[in-house]
């Protein structure tokens, strides 16, 4: 708490001094600045079932800023967290949803590293309203969004921005999120909010700040992927931001969980590109150097680079000051649910009928009584044995706060949502790719496996068909009944369960697949529920056990090609099957 009193006081000393701020004398200055980005709840250094120590954490991250902080001086480094914090651990789920009482661990994370500024990420909206409303308005937390308005005011819900003075030198942080939130969550988590795009959006803050505040730094921080240097695209498009916004020395990347540090011309200057990985893998780091001359820059050089995370000593101060935090997850984590009758592999889901994507299935058609189920594996590569499961194992098999829908669907539009799933999950077979799988065998990270989202790559239950991996786009498809046998009809009406992020038109499969617009999705709602991960937990407690057997309601053919080109490809990417 002492850390909530400093952050706080802090920003009224910033507020009071914002006014007659002096200017910075002539001279050389140098600023580092740290950023995180996706650190999806991973602060600890280990573990939460055996206490086995893990390979890099948020606690990592720690001793590299702290370090630097020692080195240079506290007033020369300046630290922003890039968004998606809220979601992605059992250290986030327990602060979010089952202790609500106490401050929030984020909000506590955040003002012992002393955060600068803290930008909203989509799975951060994930978290819902009472979760963000109370960590910015009760907990302090310098949550920066220009991109995200309130509705009512018609203004930014969250800061726009964020001044942070150092040595006289004024460092302007503009925050944007992604802006396909309400692309990918349901409305009651984000309601009374508008999402603009980051462009051109954020050139009109730049240069209403560079106005206003007269900055000696502007850094873009965004919480949008990669991308294209020469294309745009609204959920990634960190590169062509910083060729193509003027005023800006440093953007900001997140979202996608890559690691890269590039420098971009924008036709003026040049802009330096940090993103950070993902899950506390990396941190982001540039060196700023300025020569003062009559009250103006003479000079400025920045550099940056992207730290390796994975090896660095864990901070102790952090881990032992936070070690109460951790012991109550741990408790949490281990309680016993119920049993797993059968193993799942998330990797079987990429070859055809698993046990892993038809337990989701089955859960889904059993508690909607919907006609046919969509799902995805949300997992690259996991394993869960036979055994007790835990709520460690829980967010292994569902690792995202989905709600469960069902919406109506015409047959035509769930044969093309079927044959756009595929489309970018394979390729044809024997063709030049070499690949029947769509992989990136050199691909680094859990979203550098494959060329396309492996979360995106559903499959479906409730009828029996066929994948022709011989055939092109749009002729792959052949829907041969329902399950139970009887006829599929392709003008007919159907209630289709599927995740709240699918039905809101994430992935594209809805809108690109099906040709549904973003309205006519809101019309097809036929039943919204309760959390996906909550549904199984509920199930199991019931019952005392969940099953997971394949329904073999689909194949791809021909069957013996098929499935020796994609064991083959899945020894390319994940070594041979143990």
């Amino acid at each position: 708490m002492r850390h909530l009193i400093f952050i706080r006081i802090s920003v009224l000393i910033l507020i009071a001094t914002s006014c007659n701020i002096t200017e910075p004398s002539d001279g050389n200055y140098k600023l580092t600045i740290f950023a995180t980005n996706d650190v999806h709840g991973k602060i600890f250094p280990y573990d939460y079932i055996d206490s086995l120590p893990l390979n890099y954490s948020l606690s990592s991250a720690v001793t590299i800023i702290e370090e630097k902080r020692g080195e240079v001086g506290e007033s020369n480094v300046i630290l922003i967290d890039n968004g998606d914090h809220l979601q992605g651990d059992n250290s986030a789920y327990y602060y979010n949803f089952i202790d609500t009482s106490s401050t929030h661990i984020f909000s506590e994370v955040f003002s012992w590293m002393r955060y600068d500024a803290v930008v909203v990420g989509n799975h951060d909206i994930e978290a819902g309203h009472d979760v963000y409303d109370r960590l910015f308005n009760k907990e302090g937390v310098p949550y920066i969004a220009a991109n995200i308005i309130n509705l009512k005011r018609g203004l930014p819900y969250f800061e726009p921005y964020r001044i942070i003075k150092r040595n006289g030198l004024k460092i302007a942080v503009i925050g944007m999120t992604n802006p396909n939130i309400k692309k990918w969550l349901s409305e009651d988590l984000w309601s009374g909010m508008e999402f603009e795009e980051i462009l051109p959006t954020l050139q009109v803050w730049v240069d209403k700040i560079i106005k206003k505040e007269k900055p000696h730094i502007v850094i873009a921080a965004i919480h949008a992927g990669l991308g294209e240097l020469d294309a745009y695209d609204i959920e990634n498009p960190a590169r062509f931001v910083a060729a193509n916004t003027n005023g800006i020395d440093i953007v900001l990347s997140a979202h996608d969980h890559k690691a890269t540090s590039e420098k971009i011309f924008n036709g003026m200057d040049t802009v330096l590109l940090l993103s950070g990985g993902g899950r506390s893998s990396h941190i982001s780091m540039a060196e700023i150097s300025l020569n003062i001359l009559k009250g103006k820059i003479a000079h400025k050089h920045i550099e940056g680079r992207v730290i390796s995370l994975t090896g660095v000593e864990p901070h102790n101060e952090f881990v032992n000051f936070f070690k109460s935090h951790y012991n109550k997850v741990k408790v949490f984590t281990n309680t016993e649910i119920g049993k797993l009758l059968n193993t799942v592999r998330s990797r079987d889901a990429y070859a055809g009928p698993s046990s892993y994507i038809d337990m989701i299935h089955k859960l889904q058609l059993e508690n909607t009584g919907a006609d046919i189920s969509f799902a995805a594996p949300l997992s690259l590569d996991i394993t869960v044995m036979s055994k007790t499961l835990n709520f460690q194992d829980l967010f292994s098999i569902y690792p995202f706060e989905n709600q469960l829908y069902v919406i109506s669907m015409t047959g035509k539009e769930i044969k093309a949502y079927l044959e756009y799933s595929y489309s970018k999950w394979i390729n044809m077979l024997n063709t030049s790719e070499g690949h029947l799988l769509m992989i990136n065998p050199s691909g680094k990270g859990e979203r550098g496996k494959f060329k396309n989202p492996f979360f995106n790559f559903d499959s479906a239950a409730g009828i029996k068909y066929e994948v022709d991996t011989r055939k092109d786009l749009g002729e792959r498809i052949n829907i041969i009944s329902m399950a139970d046998g009887s006829p599929f009809k392709i003008n007919s009406e159907y209630k289709v369960a599927m995740s709240s992020y699918r039905a809101n038109g994430g992935g594209d499969l809805l809108t690109e697949g099906s040709g549904l617009s973003k309205n006519e999705l809101e019309k097809r709602v036929y039943k919204k529920m309760g959390d996906i991960r909550e549904i199984m937990y509920n199930q199991i407690k019931r019952d005392g056990f969940i099953e997971a057997i394949p329904l073999y309601n689909w194949k791809f053919i021909p069957e013996k090609a098929a499935s020796e080109q994609i064991q083959k490809d899945l020894n390319t990417l994940f070594g041979p099957s143990i």
